[in-house]
């Protein structure tokens, strides 16, 4: 499964912990002295039950006395002391295990709903620099402006702009709900370039286009789809479909589908390797033709 980190504004029982199901709050204890902090854990396909959860991570604070202004959930704040002899983990150490997590990620994933989460835009810079994917998203707002389709706020108009995708939602599960379309798990390099051929493009001959589509309650499961017009894209690789079993199966798959009202388009996997964006091309046409937009 991909990894991802989730950057963002840490506060007291935040929407990371309603995300992994509260696991949060026992995943890491940090027994150290403070100076050299016990690596953080995974927590396998903890996020939509699709994402390897790699951080941030948080010590245990009932009280919130660790999550005041500034505190990044590794001090007092000032205000409110829960003991003077309370050995928080030291900043440079968390630093170093935020920025540590981020290079252990496949996607780094930022909400953006606070124009102080002056940690975040160090992590989304950071992100950037080390060539992850970043995905930043912020609520809809009400002040908005041009930028991106006039829904996000121009104080933010600079950390979206190193964004590799950015996204307006009501809330983090729902732009992550956006960010599994994404980044989806595919099963073969011909899909993975396929996709990547397809994204970069945008055709509007395969607008809303989904990968790895079940069919028939999950009977059979298409490469790509567009499920409301009933198209599906079929990518056949030599290993997978070069013997006399795979040819039969196939095509008494095809009828099956046919005959469901599903219109099918196949391209080899030497087409895919050969030029990929030629085939996106001609799926968008080809799809456009027997079922409109």
């Amino acid at each position: 499964m991909p990894s991802i980190y989730l950057a963002g504004k840490i506060g007291k029982d935040d929407w990371r912990h309603e995300l992994t199901g509260w696991a949060l709050r026992h995943a890491w204890q940090d027994d150290s002295d403070g100076e050299t902090l016990e690596a953080w854990p995974v927590l396998k396909r903890s996020i939509l039950d699709t994402f390897d959860y790699v951080g941030p991570y948080f010590i245990s604070d009932d009280h919130g006395c660790g999550h005041g202004d500034g505190t990044h959930g590794c001090g007092t704040d000032g205000r409110l002391l829960c003991s003077p002899d309370e050995d928080f983990p030291k900043r440079p150490q968390v630093r170093d295990l935020c920025l540590a997590a981020i290079d252990a990620a496949d996607i780094v994933f930022a909400w953006l709903d606070d124009v102080t989460a002056y940690g975040t835009l160090v992590e989304i810079g950071y992100a950037k620099g080390r060539s992850k994917p970043v995905v930043v998203a912020a609520p809809r707002l009400s002040n908005a402006d041009p930028y991106l389709a006039g829904e996000l706020s121009n104080e933010m108009w600079f950390a979206f702009s190193c964004a590799t995708h950015a996204l307006v939602a009501s809330s983090p599960r729902e732009a992550l709900q956006q960010v599994v379309d994404l980044f989806p798990t595919l099963e073969s390099p011909i899909e993975e370039a396929f996709w990547a051929a397809y994204r970069e493009a945008g055709p509007e001959g395969l607008r809303g286009l989904k990968p790895q589509h079940p069919v028939f309650g999950g009977k059979y499961r298409l490469d790509f789809a567009l499920p409301e017009r009933k198209v599906g894209i079929e990518l056949d690789g030599y290993t997978w479909h070069s013997s006399p079993e795979a040819f039969t199966r196939d095509r008494a798959r095809q009828r099956e589908l046919e005959l469901d009202g599903w219109r099918i388009i196949r391209f080899s996997g030497s087409e895919i390797t050969k030029n990929p964006a030629d085939c996106v091309r001609q799926a968008a046409e080809l799809a456009a033709r027997v079922a409109p937009v």
